[in-house]
């Protein structure tokens, strides 16, 4: 694809709209409301929708080759949009533009402005350019933006459940993994700035739900303070009046150490729920990965964390497909889904992503054959998974309500302290013909019937604090 003709500039009396897209996992999604929060007010505002509005952002992801792909497939229709007339201009930001900006700059003269990772404070300088009709480029050597609360955000999510990232890049050398180099060595805010933002969420904007985010959550505070400052953070937003529940992503295994147990298991108002992506369970496999656990110490870990914190919701992560994976190491991972049972677990098909150590191994594995080993392994969660919720049935949860079943106006649709936003499952709620409940409530209900991810349950009281 060639340069395209620049229209005349974008100016006029009115304010400029700016939409934003944003693809990817919750960080990329503090990004896209820290990049709407950066923007001068005086001259632009906030679209409704990306795809009619005068400059469309797009905030992508390069993750894996499915995120890749999707992110392109994006620029593709925004460009389309562009060239209808339906918007005006069209900047990309985010991680795939610090990583691929070479190639996304020649293929994509479509785009008005690329924007990398670490250059989210310079988008009223970008936009500048971008209405005079000039087309640039913002990427520099350093990625990942480290915020402060002193950033406003403009909220993505309903204002009820904000995300609240506490760190930005990662120190792990995963082999398997290129996020380092788009995103940077591992970096902490400061705990008390972290409260500070979490104290403004809750307080002024209504926020009843924290989710906690970042690279590798568990390493919060050792580049700071020469210690792991997670389990204090958990203390300090504990005391926050208002705050409902406090939600833990991105937990690195070998990180998990006893005073998190102890943090997740004893404050009232962290949730009984530890995303924990494992990758594997077979020691070759897990030392090829270079995860600094191996099968002797995650099934400690798992020991540990089922005996001091008996309901925890346990969510993890697995990688099919891995270089040197064969038909034994397959069979030993299915075997531990079997005896762990997680109440939550999502499985990637490897993505051998160019530059990193895993692309150059030996013992490549057939497309074919990873996609049979995934879906194998999604059908045996299934039947986990239902069988977990099938022990469920008559215990009462308090479920945080989302919104209300257009069809049936008697279901109200939420979720459980087991639940993240996006990607896990949901609780269909069924209320009394009087009762009306208002997003963002929180409900105590008894659960009556269960699907493989999802439950049904009764209404029995509003929660009221």
């Amino acid at each position: 694809m060639g340069k395209v003709a620049m229209p005349a500039p974008l100016t006029g009396a009115k304010k400029i709209s700016v939409g934003m897209l944003s693809l990817g996992c919750p960080k990329t999604l503090v990004d896209s409301e820290l990049v709407l929060g950066i923007l001068d007010k005086s001259r632009y505002e906030v679209a409704e929708h990306v795809s009619h509005c005068d400059i469309a952002l797009l905030n992508t992801c390069s993750f894996i080759q499915e995120a890749k792909e999707q992110s392109i497939d994006q620029i593709l229709n925004l460009a389309e949009l562009k060239k209808e007339g339906q918007i005006k201009a069209l900047v990309v930001l985010g991680c795939l533009v610090q990583r691929y900006q070479k190639e996304l700059e020649k293929e994509l003269g479509e785009v008005d402005a690329f924007v990398g990772t670490g250059d989210y404070e310079t988008l009223n300088q970008v936009l500048g350019q971008v209405v005079q009709r000039k087309r640039i480029s913002q990427i520099g050597h350093q990625p990942g933006f480290l915020y402060t609360a002193a950033i406003e955000r403009i909220p993505l999510t309903p204002r009820y459940t904000r995300y609240i990232k506490i760190s930005e890049g990662c120190d792990h050398i995963c082999s398997f993994c290129m996020i380092p180099t788009f995103r940077g060595k591992h970096r902490s805010r400061r705990l008390d700035d972290v409260v500070c933002e979490a104290r403004r969420l809750v307080e002024k904007e209504g926020a009843r739900e924290l989710v906690l985010t970042g690279q590798d959550t568990t390493y919060f505070g050792r580049d700071t303070d020469n210690q792991f400052l997670l389990p204090r953070l958990l203390e300090e937003l504990n005391r926050i009046k208002g705050l409902k529940w406090i939600r833990l992503l991105y937990a690195y295994p070998s990180c998990v150490n006893d005073a998190l147990i102890e943090a997740i298991g004893s404050l009232e108002k962290v949730c009984h729920y530890l995303d924990m992506p494992l990758q594997h369970i077979s020691d070759s496999v897990l030392k090829s990965m270079r995860r600094g656990m191996t099968k002797q110490s995650t099934y400690a870990l798992i020991e540990k964390l089922r005996k001091k914190i008996p309901d925890l919701a346990i969510r993890t992560t697995f990688i099919v497909g891995y270089p040197g994976e064969g038909e034994e190491e397959f069979q030993e991972l299915l075997a531990f889904m079997k005896e762990a049972q997680f109440e939550r677990l999502g499985m990637f098909v490897y993505s051998n992503e160019e530059g990193s150590h895993a692309a150059s191994l030996g013992g490549q594995i057939p497309e074919a054959v990873k996609e049979k080993r995934f879906h194998e392994g999604m059908v045996l969660q299934q039947k986990i998974s239902e069988g977990n919720n099938q022990r469920l049935i008559g215990k009462t949860l308090t479920v945080l309500i989302e919104g209300r079943d257009e069809k049936n106006r008697r279901l109200y649709r939420g979720r459980s302290y087991m639940d993240a936003p996006e990607v896990d499952g949901l609780v269909d709620v069924r209320v009394p013909d009087r009762i009306r409940l208002k997003e963002g409530d929180f409900v105590t209900a008894q659960v009556e019937s269960v699907a493989e991810y999802d439950l049904r349950a009764a209404y029995l009281q509003l929660e009221t604090s």
